[in-house]
């Protein structure tokens, strides 16, 4: 698929994370993202978390947590070019049966996150380090209930966007499907991935299997999804950071039963500028038609 210009780094750079047609017929890919730099934290020099003190860290909920944060240190130095996640040095202190199911670099910053059980309960425990693993932040999350018992790579989302020298990251976590039923909620953080806020529960007003959400700025995104048999593409935007979702008209092409799409990607120097990939399917072929905006996705031109 055709690249813009300093496109925002994609999140797919993760052990296969984050796509998801969820397990149907399409596997997705993990979202975009806005180029991201070095943002100069100073971090204390606390010891490392280990699992008993990661296990106590919030007894809350990720909808009311309250960050546990610390440090680690290795003998990585600190390098200002971009290195793909698996480069990255991990964090020292991540317990045994923790699976990480998100992991992204950008130069010297790193967030990574992963998956336990913590007492019986879905839990996130996330890292942030800005000077390539020298120093980490971390902190323990406890899920809502209605999410899961153990969280995969293939029930989140994530998507970041740089504004006003400020990285902001939008998590979508979703459960697995129950009753044809599948809840799905979008989370903020603006403090490297130290606290999260209730942005919105989607579970109502986006159908079908999540592959990704996309945010141009702290205001414009999308969730994209696949959902096989529906007369409309499932591509739904937000104009107000996330709080509300309607579905964006993406006309199917005669011949063609449904389409799954593909998160969109945007320009990291110019946020109105954009492409859109979404795969149509007939009974008897498969095509992938490529839109471009220039209006922060206001309009979508093949």
């Amino acid at each position: 698929m055709p690249r813009l210009s300093k496109l925002a780094l994609t999140m797919t750079l993760l052990s296969g994370i984050i796509g998801c047609s969820q397990r149907t017929d399409h596997p997705g890919t993990h979202p975009q993202e806005a180029v991201v730099h070095e943002t100069g934290v100073k971090l204390s020099e606390q010891g490392p978390p280990d699992s008993n003190s990661l296990e106590n860290a919030n007894s809350g909920t990720l909808d009311d947590a309250t960050a546990e944060t610390s440090t680690t240190k290795d003998n990585s130095s600190s390098e200002p070019t971009a290195r793909a996640a698996e480069d990255f040095p991990e964090p020292a202190q991540v317990p045994e049966k923790a699976e990480r199911i998100y992991a992204h670099a950008t130069g010297s910053e790193g967030w990574f996150i992963y998956s336990a059980l913590q007492g019986g309960q879905a839990s996130l425990l996330t890292f942030y380090s800005p000077d390539r693993g020298a120093n980490w932040k971390s902190s323990a999350w406890k899920l809502d209930p209605d999410i899961n018992q153990k969280m995969t790579e293939h029930h989140i989302f994530v998507a970041m966007a740089k504004t006003g020298g400020k990285n902001q990251i939008w998590l979508l976590l979703t459960s697995d499907p129950g009753a044809g039923l599948m809840t799905k909620k979008l989370y903020l953080s603006d403090n490297e991935l130290q606290s999260f806020s209730l942005v919105s529960d989607v579970s109502d007003k986006v159908d079908g299997y999540i592959s990704g959400v996309t945010f141009a700025d702290a205001q414009h995104g999308w969730i994209a999804a696949s959902y096989h048999g529906s007369v409309t593409v499932p591509l739904y935007r937000t104009t107000d950071g996330g709080k509300s979702w309607v579905l964006q008209n993406i006309d199917i092409p005669e011949g063609f039963k449904y389409g799954n799409v593909s998160p969109p990607q945007f320009d990291a120097a110019d946020s109105k500028t954009g492409s859109l990939a979404v795969e149509f399917v007939s009974d008897s072929e498969t095509r992938t038609y490529i839109y471009t905006t220039k209006d922060t996705g206001e309009h979508w031109a093949k």
